[in-house]
């Protein structure tokens, strides 16, 4: 990868400068948290969880990064593409926040990694996550 010039006066192409390829393929808009402090737990949305809480299967994930407007897990679960869920998030000894989702992609790697993708974006989440953050980790 090239470095990127400085923005001197004497060089006024500097805004129009592109990306390298790895960077132009990244079309998320909200900025990824890494956080070790949430506990991801879900549910899938149909009509007996929706009219019967009692018989909501839960589930358990891990975090592998998160946003306001979505997050992505990992673990031992089985989901398919435009599955809904409704997602608990637990900040250990904090705040716990229940948000519905829609899985949006699915990569298949040693253990599957689920994209979600929120069904509404969260301000209240995402200042949470900012106030809360103890170690300055995202991507």
């Amino acid at each position: 990868m090239q470095p990127l010039n400085n923005p001197t006066v004497e060089n006024k192409n500097w805004f129009n400068q592109h990306a390298s390829k790895p960077f132009e393929s990244n079309r998320r808009l909200g900025v990824r948290f890494i956080r070790d402090d949430i506990i991801i737990s879900l549910c899938k949305i149909n009509l007996l969880s929706a009219n019967f809480p009692s018989m909501r299967e839960e589930s358990f994930a891990k975090l592998v990064d998160i946003s306001s407007k979505g997050l992505s897990i990992t673990g031992n679960l089985k989901l398919n593409l435009n599955t809904r869920l409704l997602l608990k998030l637990n900040f250990i000894g904090l705040k716990t926040f229940n948000i519905q989702g829609t899985v949006v992609r699915i990569t298949n790697n040693k253990r599957p990694v689920y994209g979600i993708k929120f069904d509404k974006v969260n301000p209240r989440l995402a200042e949470f996550m900012l106030t809360s953050q103890k170690k300055l980790t995202f991507k």
